[in-house]
């Protein structure tokens, strides 16, 4: 008798949530256990995976699986076509591992913490990609394994070195990756350090010994003055980047500055001094090789001006780090410099000596320099420095990326005719500033009472709308000069002048006169003790003898003083002066006066009589 085997339901352990393997023959699938199904069967296999415990599947064009051997949880998305790393499932068991190589990654995620599940991995496989770069916030924190292999980076930061030699176990990917030039430029490093004639790190030398025949390099155009540095500080797990490399050599002058790293290379020739990264304002005393150039390495720091070539060393550099500082201008190069890196600098001009050091080093060796990043001026005084740049072709490495610190155009698309204008529209510009300043001038002139009044009345520039007085002992502001016909004129210039916001003290007949005092000696007392004389002149004014008078007086007594003291206020009835004597006709036809119907009296009357800050009693 033939009996069917049990068939098991997963579905039934959904709920163990802290389950992590189900070790089964025959059993009915269930998509959602967060526990690894183990086929007994395949036992020395792997196990299959439903979700993680964030819920999360395995991603749509990737194999999950847990591998046995290794006790680690694979998410293996090799070969898959991908530009980007999806978000991972984080497994309830195991160690996990990303296999991304064979896509076309061009980038890390720029911070681990943005895809889900990234920063738990501990082994990371990207490989026969397209990255270029690798910063410190890009690696999982908790990463032990990483492949970099056949890439496009070309160097690494000291604070991923750093992590990386504290991290990451080397024997785990040792013959996945670490990464040089090239394997001849390593050989002949590590024949260099292990045979030279000075003092030895034992701990470098063994690691080197131990794994140069089995050590495989990834296929990355690593930058070569790199090599030694890192490969020093890394294979010595150094807690600090600074590690003297033997400099026991014969003809080796001045010692290391204490805060930089001194490194010697044999493929290329080069010394190297290192002093990137650690603050400092000045260059210091540097030391030199007999028969080769430094390579001095002073980006991210405060430098603001170089050395002159008295300092110790310096005119021996050829090539020059200076990226990241604060320097503002371009002056005392070494006389053999060959690159030139001052990207990010503060940099506007740069001066015609400075200029024909790099069009002579450009003809006689393989100048190279990097230039973006500066608030480069782009007017007609700097027209060399624009066709220069035009002109560098391979030797400026950046040319696609300077532009003017004023537009931000790309020097390389400025033309000189839009910076350096043509001598018609000069003199086209000219010219017509000139004409804007003089009618400038002109409306200045023409304007330039309403425009006193104006700064007057509402307090603006006073210095400039207020006139200094020369009687300000004078017991009243103004007399206020008309017949007794016209008293009901009065009651308005006593409203707007007395009670007003300048609160100007009056006289006049009505009230300030002593009873029993002749009227010419009042009206002559009147005249000596105010500042100001208003004539309100109608028609009644005109007829009337006391107020000839008056004009009269008042004319004599104001005639020698410096200010104009005589306000005359002409009423729209009057139409002629022939009521007048010669003298005082003359006066009105010669003179200025204020017309009673005109919009703006009231601010010319105040303006006209004595000026105080506004608001003061006078």
């Amino acid at each position: 008798m033939h009996t069917e085997a049990v068939k098991v339901e997963l579905e039934h352990f959904e709920n163990y949530s802290k389950l992590r393997f189900i070790q089964v023959v025959n059993y009915e699938p269930h998509e959602s256990l967060t526990a690894f199904v183990c086929d007994s069967r395949t036992w020395k296999f792997d196990c299959k995976f439903s979700h993680g415990i964030d819920g999360r599947r395995c991603p749509g064009k990737c194999k999950c699986y847990y591998e046995l051997s290794s006790m680690e949880f694979h998410i293996d998305c090799t070969q898959r076509n991908l530009t980007e790393i999806p978000p991972l499932p984080i497994p309830i068991d195991g160690r996990p591992v990303l296999r991304f190589s064979n896509n076309h990654l061009k980038d890390l995620p720029s911070n681990a913490k943005e895809i889900p599940g990234y920063n738990q991995l501990q082994a990371l496989d990207v490989a026969a990609n397209e990255i270029t770069s690798l910063g410190i916030q890009q690696l999982p924190q908790r990463l032990q394994h990483l492949s970099i292999r056949f890439n496009n980076i070309t160097d690494l930061g000291k604070k991923v070195v750093e992590f990386l030699s504290k991290h990451v176990a080397i024997h785990r990917f040792g013959n996945k990756w670490f990464a040089d030039c090239d394997d001849k430029v390593l050989l002949e490093y590590t024949y260099s350090i292990i045979n030279f004639k000075g003092k030895k790190d034992p701990e470098i030398n063994n690691y080197l010994r131990e794994r140069s025949e089995r050590n495989r390099f990834s296929e990355n155009p690593w930058s070569c003055f790199w090599e030694t540095r890192f490969l020093i500080s890394f294979m010595g797990k150094r807690e600090s980047m600074k590690y003297i490399a033997p400099l026991d050599y014969q003809d080796f002058r001045g010692p290391c500055p204490d805060v930089c790293s001194c490194l010697l290379t044999y493929y290329p020739t080069e010394f190297i001094v290192d002093c990137s990264g650690e603050g400092l304002s000045e260059i210091p005393p540097l030391p030199t090789p007999k028969d080769r150039p430094t390579t001095l390495l002073f980006q991210n720091n405060n430098l603001c001006v170089l050395p002159n070539d008295s300092m110790p060393g310096y005119a021996n550099v050829g090539r020059l780090f200076l990226a990241n500082n604060r320097l503002t201008e371009l002056d005392n190069l070494p006389r053999n410099i060959s690159y030139l890196d001052i990207r990010n600098n503060r940099i506007a001009v740069i001066n015609r000596k400075t200029l024909d050091i790099f069009e002579k080093r450009s003809k006689s060796s393989d100048l190279k320099l990097f230039l973006s990043g500066n608030p480069w001026a782009c007017t007609c005084e700097e027209k060399d420095f624009l066709g220069f740049v035009k002109g560098g072709g391979p030797r400026i490495g950046d040319v696609t990326n300077i532009t003017c610190g004023d537009t931000g155009n790309l020097l390389i698309e400025t033309d000189e005719s839009s910076v350096c204008p043509s001598g018609f529209v000069h003199y086209v510009t000219l010219t017509v500033s000139f004409m804007l300043m003089i009618l400038t001038i002109n409306l200045m002139i023409y304007f330039k009472q309403p425009l006193l009044i104006w700064f007057y009345e509402h307090g603006v520039c006073l210095s400039l709308a207020a006139r200094r007085e020369l009687d300000e002992r004078k017991k009243f502001d103004a007399f206020l000069s008309f017949t007794h016909k016209d008293e009901d004129l009065i009651e308005e210039f006593v409203e707007r002048l007395e009670n007003g916001p300048q609160k100007f003290q009056l006289c006049f007949y009505l009230r300030d006169w002593l009873l029993g005092v002749s009227i010419p000696e009042c009206i002559s007392q009147s005249v000596k003790d105010s500042r100001r004389i208003i004539i309100l002149m109608t028609n009644h004014f005109l007829k009337s003898t006391w107020g000839r008078l008056e004009f009269r007086l008042s004319l004599h007594a104001t005639s020698q003083d410096r200010c104009k003291r005589l306000i005359v206020v002409l009423y729209p009835e009057v139409e002629n002066f022939d009521d007048l004597d010669s003298e005082l006709r003359t006066y009105m036809v010669l003179n200025t006066y204020l017309k009673r119907d005109d919009p703006n009296f009231w601010n010319k009357l105040i303006y006209a009589m004595p000026h105080s800050v506004q608001g003061e009693q006078p």
